[in-house]
């Protein structure tokens, strides 16, 4: 399967992404971003939400539209024929699904066609790490990896309830904090000019009478303060009107040609619904408590990951116990590891093996590639990116990086044909330089 165009819908807006049929690079999104774009892409798959739309081609050459329109049925139609062929999509409770028919949901789609650091570590980090989570005593780290399971699905719910995401928590707190700064120094604002106008007003009132029956010199004393009265004015109303500016920043976020901006945009129109936005943000907020706890255990270790490995932690630990009995409870502090093109290409390949047979039929999915190269030495790269072309003849890539070595890769790679670029914030010599290769991937953003 091959991704063709992704549109999102939100109000009036719409943002699209056209992607190339072997590699697109999405450069200069930061980790927010990506995770977005990642939900919404696999999401698309199963029985996403109202809005999202996706065109996909079959290893066999079948094209599909996947719509989901706000109101109305979902549905997906064959391209070539022009015919309706939701029937052959749907799951048990009668959604457009993909993703069932290979017999996958959407956390275990997400685990096999996602591709981060963590997953290129060698095998010699991963005992590493088993045996750093063995210095933690097992009833402590499993309560809490089950806090944070339990809170995690409290953020989905609540998520769910609202019609969004877990990930718009964070933008309803960024917005709501960044207005509630723009009100506090409007009411400022507002103290200051009225005390500051009775004084403006009086001096230069006073300054005639002063002239007449004083002299010259306090009467320009009284203008000079009434002058200073107003400078002051000036200056709180400068300060209120940079505090509008760093909220409307919040709804803008990185500009018009940004994903994070759409998706804020459309975080805006859901602030209506006071009381479920207060529940998400509640929900995240205990989300983030207990992860906070987790990673005093832990540090970067993902609970899904140390989970998965709960079985060698556990055996590591009670061989750690009968050999040197009781130790400190708290995780030890990880060196990074070095790692070889040789040992991370080896991985790499591990991943795009599995990916490449895991739809019905042995049909092929696309591989996201979250910064995957983020934690390799600079001169690993370029070798492992040409892995990524190589790799790309037989099935859909797409990296998303904020890493400006791929991104200044990429902009000389995309001239060949063989990949292209998407570089939503662009600018100055850098959008000059990818304006070929982003006519190419079509991308359009509103």
């Amino acid at each position: 399967m091959h991704f063709e165009r992704l549109a999102i819908e939100a109000g009036d807006q719409t943002f699209t992404l056209a992607f190339h049929d072997r590699l697109t690079v999405i450069a200069g999104v930061g980790r927010i971003e990506r995770e977005g774009l990642m939900n919404e892409l696999i999401g698309a798959l199963s029985s996403g939400r109202s809005g999202v739309h996706l065109e996909v081609r079959s290893d066999a050459g079948d094209r599909y539209a996947i719509f989901r329109p706000a109101k109305g049925n979902h549905r997906v139609v064959d391209v070539d024929r022009a015919e309706d062929v939701t029937h052959r999509f749907t799951d048990a409770q009668g959604r457009v699904n993909l993703l069932e028919r290979s017999g996958l949901t959407v956390q275990q789609a997400k685990r096999q066609m996602c591709v981060t650091p963590n997953d290129l570590r060698s095998k010699s980090k991963d005992d590493e790490l088993i045996t750093a989570l063995a210095y933690v005593e097992p009833s402590r780290l499993w309560d809490v990896a089950r806090k944070v399971k339990e809170r995690e699905a409290a953020l989905n719910e609540a998520a769910e309830a609202l019609g969004s995401r877990p990930e718009d928590a964070g933008t309803f707190e960024e917005i709501e904090r960044r207005h509630q700064e723009f009100e506090a120094a409007q009411l400022e604002t507002e103290r200051v000019r009225h005390l500051s106008f009775l004084a403006a007003t009086s001096a230069a009132m006073l300054s005639i009478p002063a002239l007449v029956f004083v002299g010259t010199w306090l009467c320009a004393a009284l203008l000079v303060a009434a002058m200073g009265v107003g400078a002051y004015s000036a200056r709180f109303w400068l300060r209120m009107q940079a505090a509008r500016r760093r909220e409307e920043e919040a709804l803008r976020a990185a500009g018009a040609h940004s994903y994070l901006a759409f998706q804020i945009n459309r975080v805006n129109g859901l602030l209506a619904n006071d009381h479920h936005r207060r529940q998400l943000m509640r929900a995240a907020a205990d989300h983030r408590a207990a992860m906070a706890e987790w990673r005093l255990l832990a540090e970067d270790v993902s609970v899904e990951w140390a989970l998965e490995h709960r079985r060698e932690i556990e055996q590591a630990h009670t061989r750690l116990r009968n050999a040197v009995g009781p130790r400190n409870p708290m995780a030890l502090t990880l060196s990074p590891a070095e790692f070889t093109a040789a040992e991370v290409g080896r991985l790499l390949r591990e991943h795009l093996d599995r990916a490449r047979t895991m739809g019905a039929g042995g049909e092929s999915f696309p591989v996201f590639l979250d910064d995957a190269f983020l934690e390799v030495p600079q001169s690993s790269k370029p070798e492992l990116l040409e892995l990524l072309v190589k790799a790309s003849a037989e099935q859909q890539l797409v990296y998303l990086t904020d890493d400006e070595d791929v991104a200044s890769w990429a902009r000389a790679e995309a001239l060949t044909g063989n990949i292209a670029i998407v570089e939503p914030a662009a600018s100055g010599a850098a959008a000059r330089k990818t304006e070929g290769a982003k006519q190419r991937s079509r991308h359009v953003a509103a």
